[in-house]
């Protein structure tokens, strides 16, 4: 198994108070720059020809289509395909290594963040 667990460093603050010009300013310059990524079906699952639409959310542009694997589940499919653009996108990016931070289902596929 290659995945490890990273550590990530993160601010926090109450839901309920205003932030000073200072805390904004220090979240702009201490926060780490991630990609947000969502999939959309593309085509009907489970069966032949089924693919998984992979882009930045809000852009189709460079979007890819990747292969349905049957043997995994809906969610798998999923991730999988969004974690083999991510790591085609590398050489681009300069990113030597990603972090997937969080998922989210859309009526359409999920939504992923990787830093």
């Amino acid at each position: 198994m290659i995945l490890t667990p990273a550590s990530r460093n993160g601010w926090s603050f109450p839901a309920d108070a205003e932030l000073s010009m200072l805390d904004v300013q220090e979240l702009d310059s201490t926060t780490g720059y991630c990609w947000t990524v969502e999939t959309r079906y593309a085509g009907p699952t489970n069966t032949k020809g089924a693919r998984v639409l992979v882009s930045f959310v809000g852009s189709r542009k460079g979007s890819k289509a990747y292969c349905w694997r049957h043997a995994l589940t809906t969610g798998q499919n999923h991730v999988a395909a969004a974690v083999a653009w991510m790591q085609q996108l590398s050489s681009l990016n300069g990113a030597p290594a990603y972090s997937l931070i969080s998922k989210a289902s859309t009526d359409k596929g999920y939504v992923f963040t990787f830093c």
